[in-house]
């Protein structure tokens, strides 16, 4: 049975990573999260490898058992990710997961991440495999009345105390978004020796951080972006680099975007209407209008084009490149507003 994101902590994995888990659902805060979690228990086991593979490649299927039958490179042990973009795996891709499950290699981890996936696919053998052995991690957004209830625990993890008004701002301010509300605790965490006056926050505290977050924040960069402002855009992107914004923070903001556009995106060229495509993935309302905008904008070889940069910059960020992040970030921005690709 599927472990619930919002229940997982990870000691499970300190000790020793699974042969092979998944981590699947539309939240990119638990995507995210628990992604980490599961990088750093492999690093702390001696993976010191890592390779990404992604759903969208050519010849997916044939990666994924050529790395099967691969040895690391100087003994090396390597953690591999297979990021799903699509809701089901077609034939091949499937045989070659089974394959895996079949016959693990002991140098080797495997996290298979994407988004929710189909009934048909959800009882195909390798998930139910997983599943029966509580392997699968399932990342589904939380509805918006428990979210008051996961930000309660989630303060309590990191130790912060607020008052309930204090939580109830946090609660307006972040509307119900994970990752805003990641980025507030962060926030706090980050100037707590300053803030922090007593054992309990209060709403004007708080409102505080509230305030300084919102001048600046990778949410609005992603939003203008969507609104193809591009003075605004570029303006907004040298601010957040000259401000010591984290660019894998800007990174995780940007993918998520790109995520729900291309599962937009697939969905109206299989021929849904646009509207039921934005319903069923649970978009805001408030920012249906701007989604609507760039998935209407840009075709799936496009979106598709901009994630395969998304996997460049992070390979830049790991040190891989040593190309400036910040350029290859604001072409992926500028790509997304509809800007000509120059890469």
């Amino acid at each position: 049975m599927a472990i619930k994101a919002a229940e997982f902590d990870g000691h499970q994995w300190r000790s020793a990573l699974p042969q092979v888990a998944a981590l699947i659902g539309d939240e990119a805060f638990f995507i995210t999260r628990i992604g980490d979690l599961w990088r750093t228990a492999g690093k702390d086991q001696g993976f010191t490898e890592r390779l990404v593979l992604d759903q969208i490649e050519p010849e997916i299927a044939q990666r994924v058992l050529s790395e099967l039958d691969a040895l690391s490179l100087f003994a090396d042990k390597t953690l591999v990710e297979l990021r799903l973009s699509k809701t089901t795996l077609d034939k091949s891709l499937r045989e070659a997961v089974d394959q895996w499950m079949q016959n693990p290699p002991e140098d080797k981890r495997l996290l298979i991440s994407g988004p929710k996936l189909t009934k048909t696919e959800t009882s195909a053998s390798w998930y139910q495999t997983l599943d029966r052995s509580t392997g699968v991690i399932d990342a589904a957004s939380i509805p918006s009345y428990q979210f008051g209830q996961w930000l309660e625990r989630e303060l309590k993890s990191h130790q912060i105390m607020m008052d309930a008004e204090a939580k109830s701002a946090v609660q307006v301010h972040t509307e119900g978004n994970l990752l805003a509300a990641g980025q507030v605790i962060e926030r706090l965490k980050l100037i707590q020796p300053d803030l922090i006056q007593g054992p309990v926050l209060s709403l004007e505290q708080v409102l505080d951080v509230l305030t300084q977050s919102a001048r600046h924040t990778v949410y609005d960069l992603v939003d203008l972006a969507l609104k193809a402002d591009l003075v605004a855009l570029n303006r907004m992107t040298d601010l957040l680099k000259a401000e010591g914004v984290e660019a894998m923070t800007a990174l995780w903001a940007i993918s998520r975007e790109l995520d729900l556009l291309l599962q937009i995106r697939y969905r109206m060229d299989q021929g849904e209407p646009v509207n039921q495509a934005i319903s069923s993935l649970r978009i805001w309302r408030s920012r249906e209008g701007l989604v609507r905008g760039a998935v209407n904008r840009l075709s799936l070889i496009q979106l598709r084009k901009l994630l395969t940069l998304c996997h460049d910059a992070d390979r830049t960020i790991k040190g891989a490149t040593q190309e400036p992040i910040w350029s290859i970030l604001k072409d992926i921005l500028l790509g997304l507003a509809g800007h000509p690709m120059t890469r």
